[in-house]
């Protein structure tokens, strides 16, 4: 729909675009502190930090493969959606209890809930359109900005409030963020109409009996599956492992799924299997902000930026700050060129995704080799670090989300989605062992651990060059299986 030459969004867009942006806000608080919690109040290692932080990321991203497999089948998106929102409270609550196991726990609450809200919010968003509305793409560059509206404030104001009340408070301000976001939901619910309602064939629908025991069910499932994540924790070697096995079975059942379905259905998938690998190299490398970024920051970066303080927790605003202001440009330029037929494909945003993060990853090697004095580098590297990781982000991941509601069958869209998710899940699993890479003792030289981090981030920068490479190569082909479709 258009006025005034301008094109309109559904209405629904916008209330999933505030809801996320809340349920970011709660998610990036708790993402900006915890491994910097972990290192510095539970006085773990560097090696043990980044082996925790990488169970915790590449869980989150897993459970979503359940949670939109449930809601395809079951409950529906808007359910699974409120789901996840409480229990995204009550795990925040627990990591702001001054206990190893209620930490544990709290995370293993957050893991599930992600599960439940994450691919359903975003499955909602392509309900809103039909399969090739030329909007989709726009559309979903803006509900990306939303999630990084919700990203930008944490950085700001978790590090001040951490430093002066303890970092419970910062846990707790997790909490207040997601339960903003359940409110505005519950208030706006009605304009998203039957978009992410029980499916069909759900037992909701069938009698009242079936309905509660679908109820009991669910709850006992949770109850019993925060307690197995909490544990996870005590053994993370071996949850990698069994993240590894379960990827695999998910591919095989993937596989099948592609085997039973007509050859249109059957090339688009093998075009989002190909294009859910070149992103889990993409994940790999982005989680090093998160843990080797992070820890460079805490030790060899300038603390001071146009003449005010800042500490490590703020590097990680650069981000949605720049996500929020190339968003609404990318997303007038895609539908720009979209009503033009100019719009170059997806593969071949993936392709330039990849290649701006390894020129960011160089870049910055480059300027901590040359440009640092004393072991400490400006921040001003960093800054400029995060614009190009920032425009590949925007190449691959609100582009991603579009492409796996375009391409899915439509009764596969949740699990789908869940799967693109869980290519996350592999991403920041692999991250966590290449940011060994980064590993440096507590008492390091300030030039040793820099000449650590910059030959770090130059291996990071040329493996991701080889994957752009391997990209690009591969774009005419999958440009012809998607056309299959």
């Amino acid at each position: 729909m258009k006025n005034g030459g301008a094109e309109r969004h559904p209405k629904g867009l916008f209330l999933l675009f505030f809801t996320e942006m809340w349920e970011r806000f709660g998610f990036y608080t708790l993402q900006t502190i915890i491994v910097l919690y972990m290192s510095q109040a539970l006085l773990y290692s560097d090696e043990k930090t980044f082996l925790l932080y990488g169970v915790f990321g590449s869980l989150i991203y897993f459970t979503p493969v359940i949670g939109g497999y449930l809601a395809d089948r079951l409950i529906g998106f808007q359910r699974s959606i409120i789901v996840g929102g409480i229990l995204f409270v009550i795990g925040y609550i627990l990591t702001a209890l001054p206990y190893e196991r209620a930490f544990f726990l709290g995370l293993g609450t957050v893991i599930l809930a992600n599960g439940f809200f994450k691919p359903n919010v975003s499955s909602i968003v392509g309900e809103l359109y039909q399969r090739d509305d030329p909007r989709r793409e726009s559309g979903f560059t803006l509900f990306y900005m939303g999630i990084n509206i919700g990203a930008l404030l944490p950085p700001v104001i978790t590090g001040v409030l951490v430093s002066r009340y303890g970092w419970h408070w910062g846990f707790l301000l997790a909490a207040i963020g997601m339960s903003l976001g359940m409110v505005i939901f519950f208030c706006g619910k009605k304009r998203l109409g039957a978009a992410g309602d029980v499916p069909d064939k759900s037992p909701i629908r069938k009698s009242l009996s079936a309905k509660w025991t679908l109820y009991f069910c669910l709850i006992a499932g949770i109850l019993i599956s925060i307690f197995c994540l909490h544990l996870i924790f005590y053994f993370p070697k071996e949850a990698d492992l069994i993240l590894i096995l379960t990827s695999v079975l998910i591919v095989l059942k993937l596989m099948q799924i592609m085997l039973r379905e007509n050859p249109e259905h059957r090339s688009s998938l093998l075009a989002c299997l190909i294009l859910m690998f070149i992103s889990i190299v993409f994940w790999a490398f982005y989680s090093q902000i998160f843990t080797a970024l992070m820890m460079f920051a805490n030790r060899n970066m300038g603390k001071q930026m146009l003449g005010l303080p800042i500490d490590a927790e703020f590097v990680v605003f650069f981000n949605p700050f720049f996500i929020i202001t190339l968003s609404p440009l990318l997303s007038c330029f895609w539908s720009f060129l979209g009503r033009r037929n100019l719009n170059p494909s997806t593969p071949m945003k993936f392709s330039l995704g990849v290649l701006c993060l390894a020129l960011g990853f160089l870049f910055l090697s480059g300027a901590m080799a040359f440009f640092s004095k004393g072991g400490i580098s400006s921040p001003w590297w960093v800054f400029c670090f995060y614009f190009f990781l920032t425009i590949g982000e925007l190449l691959i991941s609100p582009i991603g989300l579009a492409m796996v509601t375009r391409l899915a069958p439509p009764n596969f869209v949740g699990m789908m989605m869940g799967i693109w998710f869980l290519t996350t899940a592999l991403g920041f699993l692999t991250g966590s062992l290449l940011s060994t890479l980064a590993d440096v003792s507590k008492e390091a030289a300030l030039n040793v651990s820099l000449a650590v981090y910059s030959h770090a981030f130059s291996v990071f920068g040329f493996l991701a060059m080889a994957m752009a490479i391997v990209s690009f190569l591969l774009v005419p082909y999958l440009k012809r299986l998607i056309l299959n479709k």
